[in-house]
């Protein structure tokens, strides 16, 4: 797995303004960043759960280049949630979110937690 790819902290959930999309701020262990996403289950209740991104330079399987910085809906996102088909090959479309015992800045699972 790309060392790019981490555990981070969801911090905060808001609607892009006249999109249907979020702009989800996480944090890792040095920093925080903002991605959007149209992930249905980000949502403000989820705030503190631990989540999985793919920072800038990441090379996320699927994607023919790596990840970067881009504005998106008029925000810059940093970076990209990482769904289940990218990391474990399960259903896409939905933020993989961890039990709380994974610790923040670390690489996630290498399979799908039961």
């Amino acid at each position: 797995m790309h060392p790019e790819i981490v555990v981070m902290e969801l911090l905060a959930v808001a609607d892009v303004p006249g999109k249907k999309l979020k702009a989800a701020t996480v944090r890792d262990a040095d920093r925080q960043y903002k991605i959007v996403t149209n992930a249905k289950n980000v949502l403000e209740e989820k705030v503190g759960k631990k989540i999985v991104v793919a920072r800038p330079g990441a090379e996320v399987p699927g994607l023919d280049e790596p990840v970067k910085k881009a504005n998106v809906g008029g925000v810059l996102s940093e970076g990209m949630l990482v769904d289940a088909k990218m990391l474990w090959g399960g259903s896409a479309g939905t933020a993989i979110f961890l039990d709380d015992d994974y610790e923040v800045g670390a690489p996630p699972p290498a399979s799908k937690p039961r």
